[in-house]
């Protein structure tokens, strides 16, 4: 029972046989042959330390759907661990027998010796010619045979018989006691197990040697050397396990826990929305988060980061190339060029695009004031469209429907009713027209009202009206109605160069936008009766004031470059969220975003014109040039250098609003709609406003061939942006 060969190893019923010629084993060899292969099947129950972990408070499962990859990373630490561990068990095992060389009867070369010595007596007995002869050698021959059977009393094995016969060619040994019997006492017997018999035959002599005790020895310690091997394993296994649990595991599920977190500051995944979407299980983007693993989350944050850095690197003007026409390189110039944001999607189709720009409103005749109340009733309908024409109305007309805009802003209607009187919001709109000089061309009234509409009506396209706070919607019409108060007629560099005293006022840095912030606040100041703040507590005030003050001087063109650089980074740093339409985590994620977005949506409605129906686009741009064109001639009467787009001479029209579009309205629409996708209508008109422009100029300037197809192909391009916002 204790032989593990009884199953695994050779025939128990086969006698082990040692005869005369025959290569002797190495036993070195063979044992450690025997252990390498006891070594390997220990290796193979390595695999049983992993039930281990089914036992009780050893169980893993919570802690890997929550660390995912760190559990990953730690099995396969295990495995090769596991393999060192198995290997170093084998090589152990594979020296330990080499300490029991000195043993018997593996090192024990006396039954071999033994069966030689009494082989040369029987060979003499053999080789006798007489009987006398014989009977000597017969006695000399027993005369070893009894000092071989003494001489093994004090052992555990010892032979327990002897005869004489021929051994064959064949390795077959035949005892002929007919010719001689040996008479011996023996303590040992035949084994029963004949796996247990060890025959040394000679040529004319077989011995054979009972090792049932140094047998059943050997397989009790090759069992207990595998048993030792088995548990050395599991400790060594539980002892890793844990050390690895302790060096690297734990560090690597804190690190990992906390790129998980980073990631989710990165791309500014709301609680609110991480809510609902575990609710509705609808967002792929959430879903694919949670199921991804870190290291794709540090793949997705490098690819971010890539583009941020991108973004950063890109120069602050665009280059002029080989294939702009003069009229380009002057519009290059002078808007000082901006960036391109990254696209999202392809437009469906222009009918989907302007119906879904008529969002029904709460907007009607019923409960108009006086005040208002006199507006038609197809202006009010034209509020709700981009058709809006504000450059039709009269005086009148268009400070009552200024009035009614603010007045009925779903985003602050409640706060506006509670705090700000329609009689004191009319007569503030008064005021404000009358500081809007009538003279200038394009920078009158009619453009103030209709950047006021631009960014009510962006507002509620974009559901802004429970992102941004009620008193920010305020402040931001507010801004928007006075945000080009007192115009001059001339841009900044006019006035610089010339010394103006506005410029010196504000030492040269947005002095028109300064004079605009400081005319509102003497609107609001000079009167009780024109002050929409009056209500307002002093802290809220001040707020409201910042952010009057921040949008107004960004509305610089001098800027515009690093708002389109601030809108692109802040996509790509939250493009899941806005992708998703989840815009509310990250409009609300800082007041710095909410005043780079509120910004944003004044400066785009303020040089948004091309991005109107065309007929307003059209209208609109000849007015704009016309006050240009105005002060390139007060530049020539001064002896004064003509800015570029001010000389009517040199300037094409539909030229230069084809390089305006493409250099700064092209990258204001992708910016704006990749963080407003609602607002994608935009880039829609845009797109065919520039096509419109082109074939303007080719019909007005009949342009050289290779230059119409040089200027096609990039108004081209221009339409492909646009179409992938």
């Amino acid at each position: 029972v204790l032989d593990i060969t009884y199953m695994f190893g050779p025939d128990a019923m086969a006698v082990e046989e040692v005869t005369e010629g025959a290569s002797q084993d190495n036993v070195i060899v063979v044992r450690a042959a025997r252990a390498a292969k006891l070594g390997a099947r220990a290796g193979r129950l390595s695999r049983a330390v992993k039930l281990l972990k089914m036992l009780p408070g050893m169980s893993t499962k919570e802690d890997a759907s929550k660390v995912k990859i760190a559990r990953v990373i730690s099995n396969q630490l295990n495995t090769v661990l596991s393999t060192r561990v198995a290997f170093l068990t084998i090589c152990v095992v594979v020296v330990l027998p080499l300490f029991q060389m000195l043993q018997y009867p593996e090192m024990d070369d006396s039954m071999g010796t033994w069966a030689e010595l009494l082989d040369r007596n029987a060979a003499f007995f053999k080789q006798a010619t007489n009987s006398t002869e014989r009977l000597e050698q017969q006695a000399l021959l027993q005369t070893e045979v009894e000092r071989m059977m003494s001489a093994y009393d004090s052992f555990s094995y010892g032979p327990f018989h002897v005869c004489y016969g021929d051994l064959s060619s064949s390795g077959t040994f035949e005892c002929r006691t007919d010719l001689l019997n040996l008479n011996y006492t023996s303590k040992f017997s035949m084994p029963q197990r004949k796996a247990s018999i060890r025959e040394y035959s000679q040529e004319a002599i077989q011995v054979s040697f009972n090792l049932v005790v140094p047998k059943q020895e050997e397989s009790a310690a090759g069992m207990g050397l595998l048993c030792f091997v088995v548990l050395v394993m599991c400790i060594f296994g539980l002892l890793m396990s844990q050390s690895i649990s302790q060096v690297a595991l734990l560090p690597l599920e804190r690190m990992l826990s906390v790129v998980r977190q980073r990631c989710q500051q990165i791309f500014k995944y709301t609680t609110d929305l991480k809510e609902e979407e575990e609710s509705e299980d609808e967002d792929d983007d959430d879903q694919e988060l949670e199921q991804s693993s870190e290291f794709m989350l540090l793949e997705k944050v490098v690819k971010k980061l890539a583009a941020i850095a991108h973004l950063s690197s890109v120069a602050g003007e665009p280059e002029v190339k080989d294939n702009m026409t003069e009229n380009e390189i002057m519009t290059l110039n002078w808007l000082q060029g901006a960036s391109v944001a990254n696209g999202r999607k392809m437009m469906e189709g222009e009918d989907e695009r302007s119906t879904s720009m008529a969002i029904p409103t709460p907007r009607g005749k019923e409960g108009l004031s006086a005040i208002t109340g006199k507006i038609p009733a197809n202006t009010l309908e034209e509020l709700n469209t981009p058709d809006f024409n504000a450059l039709s109305q009269t005086v009148e007309l268009k400070i009552a429907i200024g009035t009614y805009v603010v007045w009925v802003h779903e985003g602050c209607l409640a706060w506006v009713r509670d705090n700000v009187p329609e009689n004191t919001l009319f007569k503030f709109m008064t005021a404000v027209e009358a500081k809007y000089p009538s003279e200038n061309p394009f920078h009158n009234f009619s453009h103030g009202l209709d950047v006021l509409y631009n960014v009510s009506r962006f507002c509620r396209l974009a559901n802004l009206q429970s992102t941004f706070t009620e008193t920010s919607q305020f402040w931001l019409l507010i801004a928007a109605s006075g945000h080009d108060l007192g115009h001059l007629g001339v841009n900044n560099q006019f006035l610089v160069e010339t010394t103006h005293e506005v410029a010196v006022k504000y030492n040269d840095r947005s002095p028109l936008e300064n004079l605009h912030c400081a005319m509102l606040f003497q609107i609001t100041n000079s009167s009780p009766d024109t002050n929409v703040f009056s209500n307002v507590d002093k802290d809220t005030y001040k707020e409201m004031r910042k952010g009057i003050i921040a949008a107004i001087l960004h509305t610089d063109m001098v800027k515009h470059n690093e708002m389109i650089k601030e809108l692109s980074l802040l996509y790509q740093m939250n493009s899941d969220a806005l992708d998703s339409l989840k815009a509310d985590g990250v409009v609300k994620s800082s007041a710095a975003t909410t005043q780079t977005l509120m910004n944003a949506l004044l400066h785009c409605a303020d040089i948004g014109n091309p991005m109107k129906p065309w007929d307003l686009c059209y209208e609109l741009a000849h007015l704009c040039l016309d006050e240009f064109f105005a002060q390139g001639d007060v530049e020539k009467e001064r002896g004064i250098p003509v800015q570029v787009l001010n000389d009517r001479e040199k300037v094409n029209r539909p030229n230069s609003q084809v390089g305006f579009i493409e250099f700064v309205i092209c990258p204001m629409a992708e910016s704006i709609c990749n963080i407003f996708p609602q607002l994608d209508n935009l880039a829609h008109h845009l797109g065919i406003n520039v096509q419109n422009w082109l074939q303007l100029w080719i019909d007005e300037a009949s342009p050289p061939e290779e230059q119409t197809s040089k200027v096609s192909e990039r108004v081209r391009r221009v339409v492909l942006r646009l179409k992938a916002v």
